[in-house]
């Protein structure tokens, strides 16, 4: 349970807070982040940690359901608008967003996307799952480039890392999405009702192959975005380039844990083991730090993995 905002003793960063510190909000509710952040100078962390908060903001307001969901997104994007008294938040956010060339659009495309899982979800096409991806998950990486100074060479990169990062999120949460009415394997590969069968069976469903296969179909499509952000980590600075690397390959292992089970999204979330994620958060460390050595010509993008997202990705940018 978190303590009130009354309870944290105020700190220098208070007039850009209220009277919140948001790196120790950070540290209690979002506390891998905050991790991956005390390698930073204490003022990028605080940016971040800023970023956290308007995120997290958008995403509990989605918790609240229905109207009441559809009314605390609005109020957000008004904010971010200008529209009328903002919180100390979105306060917050709009002056780093000043200093940083942060362009608001992306959290508008943040909140659109949070706001487009409200409700019964249906998918009916990979393009459309790839532009939620977007919204939902690229738009905070375009974000934190800006905040860590990436240079725009990188920003393609990051787009692919967060649809990679929300199509492995997906293929873990078939069961649990499908149990809160939410689908988003495409309907051009698998039906709704074939996935809310199998799920509700546990994979114990005549329907149960089809599902499955377009599981690890999404898979593979995760696997190509997967390998391009790799060729982007050289843009990151190296204070975060191991811990984001880390999380990328950990997330990535999930993927290789649903082929082993192929089954077991049905019956539940997938995870991989504590040890697993250390070595492979040592291994990423390691190989961010071997690339402190001068660096080679950088790959370019594939232009082709942008097809469905590239007027949303040039109208935020």
């Amino acid at each position: 349970m978190t303590q009130p905002a009354s309870a944290i003793h105020p700190s220098p960063d208070e007039q850009v807070f209220g009277n919140i510190d948001p790196l120790e909000v950070l540290e209690r509710c979002g506390r891998t982040f905050y991790a991956a952040s005390l390698a930073l100078p204490r003022g990028v962390r605080t940016d971040l940690a800023v970023l956290y908060a308007v995120c997290r903001a958008i995403d509990d307001s989605a918790d609240a359901g229905g109207t009441a969901a559809n009314a605390l997104l609005e109020a957000i994007a008004a904010g971010l608008r200008g529209e009328h008294e903002r919180s100390p938040v979105v306060n917050a956010f709009r002056s780093l967003a000043t200093r940083h060339g942060v362009p608001i659009t992306l959290a508008h495309q943040l909140i659109d996307g949070v706001r487009s899982d409200l409700g019964e979800v249906r998918v009916a096409t990979l393009d459309e799952l790839l532009r939620y991806s977007y919204r939902v998950a690229s738009t905070v990486g375009l974000m934190m480039c800006r905040i860590l100074d990436v240079p725009r060479e990188g920003d393609p990169f990051a787009v692919d890392l967060g649809i990679a990062m929300q199509l492995t999120n997906i293929s873990r949460d078939v069961a649990e999405d499908a149990a809160q009415g939410r689908v988003y394997l495409p309907g051009e590969w698998v039906p709704a009702t074939d996935v809310l069968s199998a799920t509700a069976t546990g994979g114990n469903d005549a329907a149960t192959p089809k599902v499955t296969a377009s599981v690890q179909r999404l898979l593979a499509e995760a696997d190509r975005y997967y390998e391009s952000a790799e060729l982007g980590m050289q843009f990151l600075p190296l204070s975060v380039r191991g811990g984001i690397r880390a999380a990328a390959w950990n997330y990535r292992a999930i993927g290789r844990a649903i082929r082993r089970d192929p089954t077991a999204p049905l019956k539940h979330r997938v995870s991989t083991s504590a040890a697993g994620k250390l070595s492979r958060t040592v291994a990423a460390v390691w190989a961010s730090a071997l690339e402190s050595l001068p660096l080679g010509p950088s790959d370019a993008h594939d232009a082709s993995l942008h097809g469905a997202v590239r007027s949303l990705h040039l109208s935020a940018t």
